[in-house]
């Protein structure tokens, strides 16, 4: 019996990379699952089915909020196990003008992009983990990796949102050391912009 190779065994260690683009299958729905109602507004569309697709194409295109250069991947066991999507307060305007540029877009006003970051922050867009992984501490990780970012780009203040009725998550982030600073509206939800010292 021949030994295995290792680049035939996956790895079971969770290990962080840059998200490319054929990681997209594996990303969407772990986007979808933390933004809920806002994949709608990025999406700019009602139709779940093809809200899924635009979302899908901003994922695989480049300079736009969720595109993959602006994800980062823990993968396990071969699978994109948690992701994170992370940006530039400084660059969020930038950033949303192809989503809202997309020829087709609804402009109606529930599907408007609400600014969720504010310049000189490293802005936490997204952090999801997998069903099957969680409990795992990737979130955590993933946190971590997202702090560690924003030092090594230079930025003095993270920031992020969590929904209000979310308790669980607000408590993580308060643990964290992030303090609430305002009280933003989007889709009707009222959601609290939190900023921690880096």
């Amino acid at each position: 019996m021949k030994p295995t190779t290792e680049s035939a065994v996956p790895n079971s260690t969770p290990q962080l990379r840059p998200a490319r683009k054929e990681d997209v299958d594996q990303m969407l729905p772990l986007l979808v699952q933390a933004i809920d109602d806002i994949a709608y507004a990025l999406a700019g569309e009602g139709d779940l089915e093809r809200a899924m697709h635009i979302l899908r194409e901003l994922m695989t295109q480049e300079h736009n909020r969720i595109s993959y250069q602006n994800i980062t991947v823990m993968e396990q066991e071969g699978q994109v196990a948690g992701i994170l999507v992370a940006y530039a307060g400084d660059d969020a305007d930038r950033l949303d003008q192809p989503i809202l540029d997309r020829p087709g877009r609804d402009t109606d006003e529930k599907y408007a992009l609400v600014k969720e970051t504010r310049p000189g922050e490293y802005y936490l867009d997204t952090l999801s983990v997998s069903e099957s992984f969680q409990g795992q501490g990737i979130g955590r990780a993933l946190m971590a990796a997202f702090e560690q970012q924003g030092k090594e780009l230079g930025h003095t203040r993270a920031a992020l949102i969590v929904e209000q009725d979310n308790g669980r998550a607000r408590q993580l982030y308060e643990r964290q050391g992030y303090v609430r600073d305002e009280t933003i509206l989007i889709g009707g939800h009222a959601y609290d912009h939190m900023i921690k010292p880096l």
